[in-house]
């Protein structure tokens, strides 16, 4: 049986895949934060504003969790995103590409909700997924 932890980390990746903002409301505290910082802002309303926008540049989007390891107020998860870029990302409109990258976070929990997550994703792999390309400068 999952702990209440497990479950409030599990419905802020639901809220990715479903885009139901009250997954997020459910999941992070009032004050949570996030490292690195999101651009669209913090706490809960900046989760919320990120999912719009990664909803607005990838159709049929989806988040596997693959592995939850929880010790203390930690829960550890690796996660796999799937979709189709169909919108504008980091100044490339969409094409309809298959694109998956993975993700590892670290959540702080107190009383059954995220309070503070550190996120690292492989930025450099959606970026080349998505057609941007590298070049050593001059």
């Amino acid at each position: 049986m999952a702990s209440d932890n497990e479950i409030a980390v599990r419905r802020f990746y639901q809220a990715l895949t479903t885009g139901d903002p009250a997954l997020v409301d459910e999941a992070l505290a009032a004050g949570w934060e996030t490292f690195p910082a999101l651009r669209t802002g913090s706490g809960p309303e900046g989760w919320k504003g990120t999912i719009a926008h990664l909803r607005g540049a990838f159709s049929d989007l989806t988040t596997e969790i693959e592995d939850v390891v929880e010790s203390g107020d930690r829960v550890a998860v690796r996660a796999v995103t799937r979709a189709k870029h169909t919108g504008e990302l980091l100044g490339v409109e969409g094409a309809g590409d298959e694109v998956e990258f993975r993700s590892a976070d670290f959540h702080q929990m107190v009383d059954g909700r995220i309070v503070r997550t550190w996120h690292l994703e492989d930025y450099f792999g959606i970026a080349r997924q998505i057609g941007l390309e590298f070049t050593r400068g001059a």
